[in-house]
Order: C-alpha cells, then sequence, then structure tokens
C-alpha cells in the first residue's frame, strides 16, 4: 500500500515569506521570478508514517520549491545518523537524491517499512535532512530536518489467529522470580474476544492463566482477569493488573502486555510479551 504523507504543495511556504514589509501592500507572489524557497512539505518538523509487520508498506515524503523552472533541480537528502534512532533494517529509502523535473514544484522520496516480527521502539524516528536544492535557499519558514516516527499496526485484528504456541520473548521478572520456562501455549475464549494465556507469566511463582479480553477493532488489549494470581511471593499472592499500551498484533502473532503487580509489590510496572512460534 501507499500512504502519502503531508503531499500538500510547497506555495504555503512561500506565500508566508515573500511578503512586502508594509501593512498597506497586498503579498506579492512570483513563480517565476520570485526568490526560490525550498523545504519539506507539510508545515511541520515531525510526521509519522504506518510499519505494518505483515507487507512492506511505503510512504511518500515530499521536498519543494517555491518557483518553477525550465532546467531540472538536484536535491540532496541524507539521513541524519546521530539523532535517527530507528534502526536501518527497519526500512528502505528509493533515492535521496531525487530531481525536480522542470516546470513542478515537487520531488518524492519513497520510504518503504520492510515486514518482519521484530518491531521498532515506540520512540524511534528516522530524521532526515535535507541539505540543498539546487538554485533554491531555505528561508525562515522552511523545514529542512524532518522526524518521522512510527505507527505499528496491522491491517485488521482476526483473535483467531492468536492461537497456538508461542516464546517469551521479554518478562521483566524472570530472572528475579528464577524463572526457566519461556514457552506458552494460547487459546481462544473463555468468552467473546478473549484469549488466554496458559500458564500466564511466571509458572514458578504459581502464576494463573492470564485472560485477555481485546478490542476487535483496534488489538488494544483492554482488560485481563484480576481475580487471577500473577505471583504468590513469599509476602503474599498478588494478582494480575493491566497497564495501558497492551495491544496484539495478529497479523504477525505478536502479544505485548504491560502489567502490575496488587497487594504487596504494587507500583512494578512489568512487560510480557510473546511472539508466536512458526
Amino acid at each position: 500500500m501507499k500512504n502519502i504523507i503531508n503531499k500538500f504543495s510547497v506555495l504555503f511556504i512561500a506565500v508566508l515569506v515573500l511578503f512586502s514589509c508594509t501593512e498597506t501592500e497586498r503579498p506579492i507572489f512570483d513563480t517565476i521570478n520570485g526568490p526560490s524557497i525550498a523545504g519539506f512539505n507539510g508545515g511541520t518538523s515531525s510526521t509519522r508514517i504506518t510499519f505494518n509487520p505483515a507487507e512492506d508498506t511505503q510512504s511518500v515524503i515530499t521536498v519543494g520549491v517555491s518557483t518553477l523552472s525550465e532546467s531540472g533541480r538536484n536535491v540532496q537528502v541524507v539521513v541524519d545518523t546521530t539523532n535517527s534512532t530507528l534502526d536501518p533494517s527497519f526500512y528502505s529509502i528509493d533515492n535521496l537524491s531525487p530531481v525536480i523535473e522542470p516546470g513542478n514544484f515537487t520531488a518524492d522520496i519513497t520510504i518503504t517499512t520492510l515486514a518482519g516480527t521484530a518491531l521498532p521502539g515506540a520512540s524511534d524516528a528516522l530524521v532526515l535532512q535535507l541539505v540543498s536544492v539546487e538554485g533554491a535557499e531555505f528561508g525562515t519558514e522552511s523545514i529542512s530536518e524532518l522526524s518521522i516516527g512510527l505507527d505499528v499496526q496491522c491491517p485488521s485484528v482476526d483473535i483467531s489467529a492468536l492461537v497456538g504456541s508461542y516464546d517469551v520473548v521479554e518478562s521483566t521478572f524472570a530472572g528475579f522470580f528464577g524463572e526457566t520456562d519461556f514457552t506458552r501455549e494460547v487459546v481462544a475464549g473463555p468468552g467473546a474476544n478473549q484469549v488466554t494465556i496458559v500458564d500466564g507469566t511466571y509458572i514458578v511463582e504459581g502464576a494463573e492463566d492470564l485472560i485477555l479480553t481485546i478490542d476487535p477493532d483496534t488489538g488494544s488489549i483492554i482488560a485481563v482477569d484480576e481475580t487471577k494470581i500473577n505471583s504468590t511471593v513469599s509476602f503474599g499472592p498478588n494478582f494480575y493488573v493491566l497497564q495501558p499500551a497492551s495491544r496484539v498484533l495478529t497479523c504477525v502473532g505478536i502479544i505485548e502486555v504491560n502489567l502490575d503487580f496488587s497487594a504487596n509489590i504494587a507500583g512494578n510496572p512489568h512487560v510480557f510479551n510473546l511472539v508466536k512460534q512458526p
């Protein structure tokens, strides 16, 4: 799929910067002979694109100028490796040196996010620097640095696809409790839009089955069975408490559960993440 990001006309940049210095004069806008102002389009220094774990996803970032030219204009964009936190394994870029063709205001750069079961971090960003546009300059309103974040989402939610065998890929207190069993079975139910992680979080601690209630539209985990035991540490049993940002990605068999303990060790948020076995 192609997700067009911020492909607005760069003309708004010129409207902001090409005006007279007196209040009585009307703005002057000349796409032929006026100053040529360059920048990333969209009027914002940050934007977001989609990361779909199930398939490669294309998004378009646009570079533009405020005037037309009879010849092509070379554009130079670079990845800011100092400020980018998104690992290059998650994306590819078609061409960081596009050409604004004669008679055009813009050139496109296509970013493809690459499918896979590994997921980028929630705060990861790809930072692009617009180094130059031939025959143009940057104005005070130009965007020459663009920070691009990711929205990780499956194209749809299929709760039935979650049933199967899983590997525990992250379990915050596993080492503390001495947990050694890092596989789980996930079964359907017991209710509508629910699945059960058999044996729950910490088997060595006597954890009970972890029942998840899932929003069938978004994949968010909206409830857990808080009557079930999470751990039976020596100073008393604790029960499951759901924390925000818990979700399932049914297209790739990923379950991300953010939890807390109740009772004696409340206030210790922890994660319990599973990836479905092939």
